[in-house]
Order: C-alpha cells, then sequence, then structure tokens
C-alpha cells in the first residue's frame, strides 16, 4: 500500500474519476489517499456532511487495499464507491456493514435547453430567506447557508414575492463543481423553477469547474429525470457504515429510513 501526497496523483491514479477527485478535497483538510494495485481509496472529512472513504478499483485489489486503510480512519467515516464494489468489499473485509444506496449525476457539457424563469446568485443578506425555503421544502438538507463548504446561493423570486426556490454551489473542488441544497416551495411547483434553478447552478459551476455533480435518492425519481434532462448522467453509488451502524449528523439508521419513506411520497414534488 502506497500513500499520495498530490491531487495531480490523484488524479494520474483514479483516472480523473470525477468522484475521487471530488473526494481529493480531502487533502488540505486531512485527508488521505492510499493505492494498491490499481485501486484507489481517498479519505475526507466534513463532505456534504458525513465523513468519507472513498473507493475505486478492482474488487480483490479494493479488498485488500480497505483492509489496510480502515484501521487507519476514525469510526466517523462511511465507505462509499459504485454499488457492486462496495457490496463486494463490505462482505469481504470484517468491520463493515451496510448502508444505503443513493445516485451520483455528473455532466461536463452545459444544458442546452433554456429556462423560462429568472435566476440569480443571491446576496448574503438573502440567506436566512434560505434557511427558511429549506426547511419548508428541504429540512434534511446538508448545504445549509453558512455552513463550512457551501459557498453560494442561487435563487428564483417571482416578482416582489419571497424566495420561491434555491440551490447551493457548495463543496466544489478545482475539476468538479458541486450542487446542493435543491428546494422549491410547495405553492410553486409544477412549473420549472426547479428544473431552471439547477439549469443555472449547472451552466455556472461548469463554467468555473469544468464538471458539475450531485447525489440523489434513488427513490427520487421526479428530480433524477430533472437531472437526466439537464444533461447529467447516472451512476448507482453504495456506502456502508466503518464499524457498527451508528448515528449520522441528521440522527441515524432509524431517522434515515423514516425521512426515505417520507421522501418517497413527496417525489414527485420535491427535487432533492
Amino acid at each position: 500500500m502506497e500513500e499520495l501526497a498530490s491531487l495531480a496523483d490523484l488524479a494520474e491514479a483514479c483516472y480523473n474519476d470525477p468522484h475521487c477527485m471530488w473526494a481529493g478535497q480531502g487533502l488540505s483538510a486531512g485527508g488521505r489517499i492510499w493505492v494498491q494495485g490499481g485501486a484507489v481509496a481517498v479519505s475526507c472529512p466534513a463532505l456534504s456532511g458525513q465523513d468519507r472513504l472513498v473507493i475505486r478499483g478492482p474488487h480483490d485489489a479494493a479488498i485488500e487495499l480497505i483492509r489496510g486503510v480502515i484501521p487507519m480512519v476514525a469510526g466517523s467515516y462511511i465507505l462509499v464507491g459504485d454499488a457492486d464494489l462496495v457490496t463486494m468489499v463490505t462482505a469481504a473485509v470484517p468491520g463493515l456493514a451496510p448502508r444505503k444506496q443513493f445516485g451520483w449525476m455528473d455532466t461536463a457539457i452545459m444544458p442546452s435547453n433554456a429556462r423560462s424563469h429568472r435566476v440569480r446568485w443571491l446576496c448574503a443578506e438573502e440567506w436566512s430567506e434560505v434557511a427558511d425555503l429549506l426547511g419548508e421544502a428541504f429540512p434534511d438538507s446538508y448545504a445549509r447557508p453558512a455552513v463550512p463548504g457551501v459557498h453560494r446561493w442561487a435563487g428564483i423570486r417571482d416578482g416582489s414575492e419571497p424566495l420561491v426556490a434555491t440551490a447551493a454551489d457548495a463543496w466544489s473542488t478545482p475539476t468538479v463543481g458541486f450542487l446542493a441544497g435543491v428546494a422549491v416551495s410547495e405553492s410553486a411547483r409544477g412549473e420549472g423553477r426547479g428544473r431552471d434553478v439547477c439549469h443555472f447552478v449547472l451552466e455556472d459551476l461548469l463554467a468555473v469547474y469544468g464538471r458539475a455533480s450531485l447525489m440523489v435518492h434513488t427513490w427520487n425519481t421526479a428530480a433524477i429525470r430533472t437531472y437526466s434532462g439537464l444533461g447529467m448522467s447516472w451512476r448507482l453509488l453504495g456506502s456502508a457504515w466503518i464499524g457498527e451502524p451508528r448515528g449520522s449528523p441528521q440522527g441515524g439508521v432509524a431517522a434515515i429510513t423514516q425521512r426515505a419513506a417520507r421522501g418517497r411520497g413527496q417525489s414527485a414534488a420535491r427535487l432533492t
């Protein structure tokens, strides 16, 4: 097992895989990178609400690498990677427990369709309205105003009315922009505002970083359809607890399950 010291080394080792490169931002905050036999593991603390250990590579090599890496990371970390890889590693390595699956979507191509609503970046004085909107429409969002790594908020207003849609540039890294915190007021749904605020942020992320990405619940078919319509491709990720299943920053396994059940009933109306 070898440890790498730079993002350039990581890019070469992971073939510029966007998920690995996104996690590589942890190098500046106590994260580490290890390689072995073509497999790569990247640790990043406090990334989109979780301490993450991202894994990529051939199954056998990844299993051996994770066996060596687990003693080096704190129990707060979760293992994340392509779903089939995480399933294999979890079954083979003691100390891992299955967690949930979710989608990673990304694109390097500007959206081709036009927007119907005016969207702009919000000033800091408007962020309190973002917090109010998230509380109403997306209370489980990891991205929130003033959370470290959450850089900017875009929004839509209907004339002089309060904010009705928002999305953030959050946890972006030099080669991968990240979209998070997408929320639309219940009274303003069904007219493309969620699509338009995402369109606006994606355009800016692509212009700045060259690639844009996000994560989405597998059950949120409405959001997945919207992101696909904006040119984003789908990738199924899996995750595992390192150690016994435990509480998460938002309430633990039982709370996650309850939120997922609630969200399935809202998925036709809410983007996450």
